[in-house]
């Protein structure tokens, strides 16, 4: 035997004994001091059951200070993969004490990369010289017609956790050619959670704004408007900054909210670029309707009494959450987790009175469809993708594979029982104080928690089989714990538990949804379509926000008439065949 594997096994045992010693009862130690095998993944069963080759989808017993972690047999030959992310980002601290003990039970460093600069320029210049890393999560359509990834149905049946993970989704995984070759890391639940807040796509408006009015429920964007101005002509200035009525951010990708929320006011879900019919299932632009005109006309209005400004058409993503996180942006339409770490500066701060609450905008008489009900499946290719210049594809698997055990799945977001979280009487859990302020803090949920590994890998998300909540964002127990006296003052003004109840109930969506996240060829007629329809917007919208009054039914002509001349039909055609295919027509 090597020398090298004689030092593997001795840190294997090491791990494990110590991993034993802080067991409390005989069902926690057996799964401490059970024997690492050489198996594909190790993959966590519970104790004394006789079907142990099906993976464990209830949550791990509580007591283990580490939940019952067992380290994989190659824990002792480290490997560093790259993976590179599409979102701007900061690399976790090297000390970050989390991803730390997880390389040490895997032997397994990811080393980040977070997106600088323009997205279609980096991912055009790897593509170019197939320079890749081990792992991307951006773009998955134009790496896939690359041929930068690797095909994954052969391998995933290899890997209990990520094959009970992914084959319910099967034909949402299986691109035009037949191959699999994206990890979904978003939306792969068995058992949905409770909807706590419109997570989607929606026009936020700051709580002091809806206090000071009364409590009212704007329904409308003349309404959702008033109440901005009203507010703003009573307190032109917030905490010593001016106080901004409306933010309309339009840098690179994150651009839906300057061009997506015409669909929203027709009481449509978020499908990207166009408006799906339901009574027929067919495909047309939003962009160019009654509503866009109206929209951007009312934004016009809102520019010329000084609730928007110039700038905000020009601010880069950075100075967007800069501003929202002064407190004194009043309004945006935007998504939550894009604005999300802005808003915690100012929990962090105390100001639960700037946070923001969603509210059910559209035109007049129209029920809103803001909320998606869990459906329990996914887009198919929001998800990572393995290179054809990953290191060990095999390697990376057995890694992934082990995240999805509940016990690494609970340690990445939960922590440690007592440290970070306590138990209910129930057998639920809640954050404690200190958790639930680093969760607070954008940097140190960075640099203190296993977040950034839990976000850009495979992930358990909604109730296990016992019902029991896969991490804090699925949690009753920790939402209701979690709210400040302010936010539960402002839900009591509502008669509400969640702020999610501003909206109507959650629509259960068609098969085919949502439009966005289907497969365009690169290069095709479809493609070079949209594009050039997604350019034109990006072009005319600001300038219709901005132009003088006089002008705007001159400038909306030239942006039908150019969109004209682009001949979107191609896009729309692939589209609507896409639809139809999914509808079983």
């Amino acid at each position: 035997m090597s020398m090298k594997k004689v030092m593997a096994i001795l840190m294997i045992v090491c791990i494990m004994v110590s991993m034993t010693a802080c067991g409390k009862t005989g069902e926690n130690k057996a799964k401490n001091t059970a024997a690492v095998t050489e198996t594909p993944a190790a993959t966590e069963t519970p104790a004394a059951t006789d079907d142990s080759s099906k993976p464990d989808t209830t949550a791990t017993a509580p007591g283990d200070i580490y939940g019952g972690l067992t380290a994989l047999p190659d824990a002792g030959d480290p490997i560093t993969f790259t993976m590179f992310v599409r979102d701007p980002g900061t690399v976790p601290s090297k000390d970050n004490p989390v991803l730390k003990k997880i390389t040490e039970l895997t032997g397994v460093t990811i080393d980040f990369e977070f997106l600088v600069g323009d997205l279609d320029s980096k991912v055009g210049v790897m593509i170019a010289g197939e320079d890749y890393p081990d792992a991307i999560f951006a773009d998955n359509a134009k790496f896939t017609d690359a041929g930068a990834f690797i095909p994954l149905e052969d391998k995933l049946k290899d890997y209990p956790n990520l094959n009970d993970h992914y084959s319910p989704y099967a034909d949402k995984m299986t691109a035009a050619d037949g191959h699999q070759y994206i990890l979904e890391l978003y939306g792969a639940r068995k058992n949905a959670a409770p909807i706590f807040n419109n997570t989607g796509s929606g026009f936020f408006i700051q709580k002091a704004v809806l206090e000071e009015a009364g409590y009212p429920i704007p329904k409308t964007l003349d309404e959702y408007f008033k109440l901005i101005e009203d507010y703003k002509t009573k307190h032109p200035d917030i905490d010593g900054v001016k106080t901004v009525g409306f933010e309309v951010l339009s840098d690179g990708w994150r651009d839906f909210c300057l061009r997506n929320p015409a669909q929203h006011l027709m009481g449509a879900g978020n499908d990207g670029d166009v408006y799906v019919d339901l009574n027929n299932y067919t495909a047309s632009l939003y962009q160019i309707s009654d509503t866009a005109k109206a929209y951007y006309k009312k934004l016009n209005d809102e520019y010329q009494k000084g609730i928007i400004e110039a700038e905000t058409f020009t601010e880069s993503y950075d100075q967007y959450i800069s501003r929202i996180s002064t407190g004194a942006v009043l309004g945006f339409f935007d998504q939550q987790w894009d604005f999300a770490s802005g808003e915690n500066v100012l929990k962090n701060d105390g100001k639960y009175n700037r946070t923001y609450v969603s509210v059910p905008i559209t035109n007049p008489g129209v029920k809103d469809g803001y909320l998606d009900a869990p459906n329990n499946t996914i887009t198919g290719n929001n998800g990572l993708g393995i290179t054809i210049k990953c290191k060990n594809p095999e390697r990376l698997l057995k890694f992934y594979d082990w995240l999805l055990q509940p016990s690494v799945q609970n340690y990445l977001q939960w922590g440690e029982e007592g440290k970070d979280y306590t138990l209910t009487a129930d057998g639920g859990k809640v954050l404690t104080a200190e958790r639930r302020a680093i969760n607070n803090d954008t940097a140190k949920k960075r640099d203190l928690t296993g977040d950034t590994l839990w976000q850009y890998t495979p992930k358990l998300q909604g109730l296990y089989d016992d019902g029991t909540p896969c991490g804090p964002g699925d949690s009753k127990d920790e939402y209701l714990a979690s709210q400040s006296d302010y936010d539960k003052q402002f839900l009591a003004a509502y008669n509400i538990q969640y702020p999610a109840q501003l909206m109507s109930d959650p629509v259960e969506r068609p098969t085919y949804y949502p439009v966005w996240s289907m497969t365009i060829p690169d290069g095709s007629d479809a493609k070079v379509a949209n594009t050039k329809m997604v350019d034109i917007c990006r072009k005319y919208y600001p300038q219709l926000v901005l132009c003088n009054p006089s002008d705007y039914d001159k400038l909306w002509n030239e942006f039908l008439k150019e969109i004209e001349n682009g001949n979107v039909q191609p896009y729309l055609d692939e589209v609507n065949k896409q639809i139809a295919k999914a509808m079983g027509k």
